[in-house]
């Protein structure tokens, strides 16, 4: 009995040998392609190899003093912020994190519990405000302007005529805009207050480059001298709103818009100083970008808006260009400096899942991340926890005697919180997932951590291919610098994420850890694959099971090699099992022509490896 095989590889063969196919370990079949081997020779063989893994990295301290194949990610700082969801993506920085709550990362080398706060006012409604005025911290709140000095005791109070929508604390004295349009100045807590004129539909007041301006519907108004005010600007939107001012090197900005249009001016003060020239588009927000408040310092512009803060430089002649959103959980309305340093309001701080706190967020103006985008992460917060659908905001803050100070706004009262000389109780920070820029699975050897001489603890986690953080070691050994080896316990993996969790001192709260660094192990998994020798016999005819296979040599030959040449997937089967393999090389051994002597009958011997 004959059979003729002259099909494609890319087409099997179904025809219905002797024996329905099951060949003989000496017959192996490509695609359903039987060929018999030539077992003679020692050259047929079936062995394993590793499937190598090369790590991504030009990063020496990863290998140096490490056996052979054990990888290493460590983390010794934390200054660059939070933001970073991958920690060795090709862009990734070394010194930046994904998120944190209650932890100073703004320490290089070091990571630390932030102050708690308290309250310092427990109840506030209507518009309310912190301002710092010389040696006094100003509260305004309703129609009392609170007047506290350094030692946050019972304050001075000043009674307005009318509720406050606005102050400005900028200048020589303190002024305050009125619900019923009065500008009313003072100079200290025990001072009588000054009208300095009515302003009907004002909405805000800022002190700048010794000018006091409002914002009175589209119209922008100099009111330094009191009285009506000298018109400075009108913008030709009558449903445009002026909402902020700040001063710039040159000029002051004020911010507005209208509808979802959102536009910064520039101000400029006649060569004589006697008064402001017209308002001149500096900058503007993208479509829809609401800004609500500008604050300039150490030569910058920022702009909180709908979207987070935006960073912005000046030109030459005063424009503004803007860097990308920093974001936030809730708008941006106020800001407060001190050092190097800018906070911002954070309604919705992350605790956990179902808690949140407000407070705020600080940026860090000697490191920048990204042009115009400097370290940021979650700072100070409220005493008090909240859910996400809380409709409680911060509506102030202020630097007072080297503390933030800030206002809590809910639906009807908020509360006044000022930062304190203790530790937080606890605080956490999440690194950025780290795959040893492999996906390929590792095997978990331990992980260490440092820390400066312990007071309080700390405890280490691991998330590994996002699932929920297990507990990898808890530390509390007063006085000591190290965690040790904290094994993994084999734990595979391919992604995981560290986080750390720091716990103030319990006999001294204005104590807590600091954390110098954190460390991870493992191996990679290379994993063990199969490859085959296969002599092949390429002739005329052979004999498999009784059948006559007849074949054209030339062809198979062609088939074969192309195989190889190709990196054409395909079927193998031996001995009954199949196996999903690619050909890596192939020698040609000629024996002798065949009949026609036209082509050679020989020995192919093809070298393939199985799909791991």
């Amino acid at each position: 009995m004959a059979q003729e095989i002259i099909f494609d590889f890319n087409q099997p063969y179904s025809g219905s040998p002797v024996g329905g196919g099951n060949f003989p370990p000496s017959v192996v079949s490509i695609n359903n392609i039987p060929f018999l081997m030539d077992t003679s020779n020692d050259q047929y063989r079936r062995e394993s190899f590793e499937v190598v893994q090369q790590r991504n990295t030009g990063d020496q301290r990863d290998v140096l003093l490490l056996p052979a194949d054990v990888w290493r990610q460590q983390f010794e700082s934390w200054h660059q912020g939070s933001g970073q969801s991958n920690n060795d993506r090709d862009e990734s920085l070394p010194y930046r994190f994904d998120r944190s709550f209650g932890i100073d990362p703004f320490t290089q080398f070091e990571i630390s519990l932030v102050k708690e706060t308290s309250s310092l006012v427990a109840t506030v409604s209507g518009y309310s405000s912190v301002t710092s005025f010389g040696d006094y911290l100003v509260l305004a709140n309703g129609a009392d302007l609170s007047w506290f000095d350094k030692t946050l005791g019972t304050p001075t109070v000043i009674t307005l005529s009318n509720n406050i929508v606005d102050v400005a604390n900028d200048g020589p004295v303190y002024s305050a805009l009125l619900n019923n349009g009065d500008v009313v100045q003072v100079d200290g807590p025990t001072a009588t207050p000054v009208t300095l004129g009515n302003y009907p539909n004002a909405n805000f007041i800022a002190w700048s480059k010794d000018f006091l301006i409002a914002g009175v519907l589209n119209q922008l108004f100099d009111i330094t001298a009191g009285g009506a005010g000298v018109l400075i600007y009108t913008h030709p939107v009558t449903s445009f709103r002026w909402d902020s001012a700040a001063e710039g090197d040159s000029c002051i900005y004020v911010s507005g818009g209208a509808n979802n249009s959102y536009v910064i001016h520039r101000v400029g003060i006649k060569q004589d100083g006697t008064g402001l020239d017209p308002a001149i588009v500096a900058a503007t927000l993208p479509d829809g970008e609401k800004a609500n408040v500008i604050s300039t310092y150490l030569g910058f512009v920022f702009i909180g808006t709908s979207e987070g803060v935006r960073m912005g430089v000046t030109n030459a002649d005063a424009s503004i260009v803007l860097g990308a959103v920093i974001p936030a959980s809730s708008p941006v309305t106020c800001f407060s400096s001190f050092s190097r340093f800018i906070w911002f309001n954070e309604d919705f701080i992350y605790e956990n899942d179902t808690a949140f706190r407000s407070g705020l967020s600080r940026m860090d103006l000697s490191v920048l991340t990204e042009p115009l985008t400097p370290a940021y992460a979650t700072d100070v917060f409220s005493a008090d926890q909240i859910t996400s659908s809380s409709d409680r905001k911060v509506v102030s803050v202020c630097t007072f005697d080297g503390k933030r100070v800030f206002v809590v706004q809910g639906a009807s009262t908020g509360e006044v919180f000022v930062e304190g000389t203790n530790k937080v109780v606890e605080g956490w920070l999440e690194q950025g997932i780290l795959s040893f820029s492999l996906e390929d699975l590792k095997t978990g050897l331990y992980v260490q951590s440092k820390w400066k001489p312990l007071k309080g603890g700390i405890d280490l986690f691991l998330s590994v291919d996002s699932k929920t953080y297990l507990p990898v070691g808890s530390f509390n050994n007063e006085g000591s610098i190290r965690s040790g080896n904290a094994p993994l316990n084999g734990s595979q993996f391919s992604r995981a994420q560290p986080k750390y969790v720091l716990r103030r001192e319990t006999d001294d709260a204005s104590l807590g850890p600091q954390m110098t660094r954190w460390e991870v192990r493992v191996v990679p998994v290379k994993g063990q694959t199969t490859r085959w020798t296969l002599p092949i016999i390429n002739a005329d005819e052979t004999h498999i099971d009784g059948v006559v296979y007849t074949r054209k040599p030339l062809q198979v030959l062609d088939q074969l090699i192309g195989l190889v040449e190709n990196s054409i997937l395909f079927n193998l089967t031996e001995s009954g099992q199949s196996h999903q393999v690619y050909a890596k090389a192939y020698t040609w051994v000629p024996q002798k022509l065949n009949e026609t002597g036209r082509s050679w009958e020989g020995l192919f011997v093809l070298i393939c490896e199985e799909v791991q």
